[in-house]
């Protein structure tokens, strides 16, 4: 794992933006670092490196094939690296390291761009192909799920790549300014989804894609497409079972690759539980995220899996001191506003970790994969009425019109189409809150610009109803809010996480399953408890479904008072971007994620955006 950054200029390389790039991105990779320029085509790359796989020099980046035609700087982990190795040498190809990332440059020159559909890992590189002695030939690649990221501007002749915002916001030609549609975005969302960022001149590449600049032009296509998985319709629930073990297990066993000790992030929800179950090995430390609200912890759960697996288990408690000084942290870390509260326990959790191991395993994906979220299960339940006339529907919607705000909330949705219910499901602030915060010149240049456009684009109505709303969020909330969150808060720290349950040939398994096999009997991740069931606890397989979410609530009950004094008077207000009376504006709505999403935003601008 590691930090990334390079230019192409045809003017030129000035090396000490290079190296300003590459102490923007230090936090990623302590071990070593590497930096390289090639004046006659103006490009420069940049690594910082945290070494995992060959600790030796072997394996510092750039790091380039035998003539020193190819270079690459890699971010992430190919796991068949080995089983490509030897059909590469066995195709003629010499190899200097045990590292990885050097399959990546000799794959390239076997296979040309289709070597990505033959990489299995989490990855973000650049490739600069030194073969055309005309122009320079640039590629960058998005892992297939979106576990890494990369960040790019292009200004029509520059090109500038970073695996953070931080070393692209020191290029003084790069558009700064903010993207009020991201600024929406991000209310409704809480982070602001690809391929947007927060300013104008800098964007994100998106999951499953690679961007080439070849000949002056810079070009993206999508190399890989979760709604294009091919479904079977012949698979009994015995064989969905068996299936799902056999590729949750070699998933697991796949990302233990590494010359360091492997360690764990244990919630003691189902996901991590299954992944700690998975491992097989006692020796393995479990690290865990607690709280100082009782209902909201989870430190129980996890110590029973950790005694159940004899695993060393070391917990941190997250309070309410901590999130007061957690504002500067977490804007310094996301670079960008980012709301999800969850943010800052795993920051705590990475900190905890990174003190005994420099890798760890995490559950993120079950959910989506194994379709475990609060939101599936009302989104499917209330699609089983859209056979009911919409005008039927909604006089229903009336009648209950008097049941308390969570419910009434849940029937107002029936009366929506599809989509509809869906966005509502998974936004936080509604487009008429979003409205009701936003400075009217904010809401003036926007003229009725959708928030929930990116959603729009992953909502495939042709699809049935469980793989739509399994394609939706694998395409926008896991890649956008739980994939970021998770390579921030642990990158910042120097720590490598790796996500076993979003391996792509464990998503293209499960998905290729009719439906009813993913859900069988209609059970909230009833695949993975069939799959994992007999090496759990009874307790964790029946246990219903708790989200790693910190008590905003409870700690916003304390806080509210300096949130509505600070946003009031504050900088987000004073650069236009807030109303005055934002917090009030929300009115009873407002929750504890409302006024962190607002605290965020005003410490983010203060900041200096």
């Amino acid at each position: 794992m590691c930090g990334i950054a390079g230019l192409v200029d045809p003017a030129g390389i000035d090396e000490r933006l290079l190296t300003r790039m590459s102490a923007a991105v230090v936090h990623r990779g302590p071990d070593d670092h590497g930096s390289r320029a090639w004046a006659d085509h103006g490009v420069g790359l940049v690594h910082r490196r945290l070494s995992i796989i060959d600790l030796s020099e072997a394996g510092r980046n750039p790091l380039a094939n035998e003539d020193g035609s190819v270079w690459v700087v890699h971010n992430g982990e190919i796991y068949n690296h080995e089983e490509l190795r030897r059909e590469l040498e066995d195709a003629g190809h010499r190899f200097s390291s045990r590292c990885d990332t050097e399959v990546l440059v000799h794959a390239y020159e076997e296979w040309g761009d289709d070597h990505v559909e033959r990489l299995r890992g989490m990855f973000a590189y650049a490739l600069y192909d030194r073969r055309r002695p005309d122009a320079p030939r640039v590629l960058l690649v998005r892992d297939r799920l979106g576990v890494k990221p990369m960040h790019v501007a292009w200004d029509g002749t520059r090109l500038a790549f970073a695996s953070e915002l931080a070393p692209l916001r020191g290029l003084p030609w790069v558009d700064l300014g903010i993207d009020h549609q991201a600024l929406s975005e991000y209310f409704a969302f809480q982070c602001v989804p690809a391929p947007r960022t927060i300013h104008r001149g800098i964007r994100k590449l998106g999951p499953g894609q690679m961007l080439v600049l070849e000949a002056g032009e810079v070009r993206r296509r999508t190399y890989w497409d979760v709604a294009a998985i091919q479904r079977a319709d012949d698979v009994s629930a015995e064989e969905a079972v068996e299936l799902a073990e056999r590729l949750c297990a070699d998933a697991v066993r796949a990302h233990t690759i590494a010359d360091v000790p492997v360690g764990l992030f244990l919630s003691g929800g189902l996901d991590s539980s299954a992944v700690a179950a998975l491992l097989g090995s006692s020796e393995t430390r479990a690290f865990t995220a607690g709280f100082d609200v009782a209902e909201h912890s989870e430190t129980s759960y996890a110590e029973l899996v950790a005694g159940h697996l004899g695993l060393p288990h070391v917990v941190a408690e997250v309070g309410i001191s901590a999130v007061e000084g957690a504002l500067a942290e977490v804007v310094t870390t996301y670079d960008e506003p980012f709301a999800d509260g969850s943010a800052v326990p795993t920051r705590a959790v990475s900190e905890l970790a990174r003190r005994e191991v420099k890798v760890v395993l995490s559950g993120d994906g079950g959910d989506e994969v194994f379709l475990g979220y609060r939101w599936h299960q009302r989104w499917l339940q209330g699609n089983r009425v859209e056979v009911v006339p919409r005008p039927l529907r909604r006089a229903a919607v009336s009648a209950v019109s008097v049941v308390p705000r969570v419910r009434r909330s849940w029937a107002a949705g029936l009366g929506d189409d599809s989509f509809e219910r869906y966005a509502r499901l998974r936004e936080l602030f509604s487009p008429s809150q979003i409205d009701a915060v936003l400075a009217p010149e904010v809401r003036g240049e926007l003229d009725g610009a959708d928030p929930r456009a990116h959603l729009r684009e992953a909502w495939h109505e042709d699809l049935d109803p469980v793989t739509r709303i399994q394609v939706a969020d694998l395409a926008t909330y896991l890649p956008d809010d739980i994939l970021t969150k998770v390579d921030r808060a642990s990158m910042a720290v120097g720590l490598e996480v790796r996500p076993p349950l979003v391996d792509h040939r464990l998503v293209e398994g499960v998905l290729a399953l009719p439906p009813q096999a993913r859900v069988p009997l209609g059970e909230p991740k009833g695949l993975l408890k069939r799959a994992v069931g007999s090496r759990l606890p009874r307790e964790i397989l029946e246990r219903p479904k708790k989200g790693f979410s910190a008590p905003w609530d409870v700690w916003m009950r304390t806080l509210g008072a300096k949130v509505r004094s600070e946003v009031s008077q504050g900088a987000a207000v004073q650069s236009g971007l807030l109303r005055p009376d934002a917090v009030d504006a929300l009115g009873a709505t407002a929750t504890g994620a409302h006024l962190w999403s607002l605290l965020v935003l005003e410490h983010w601008v203060r900041r200096g955006s």
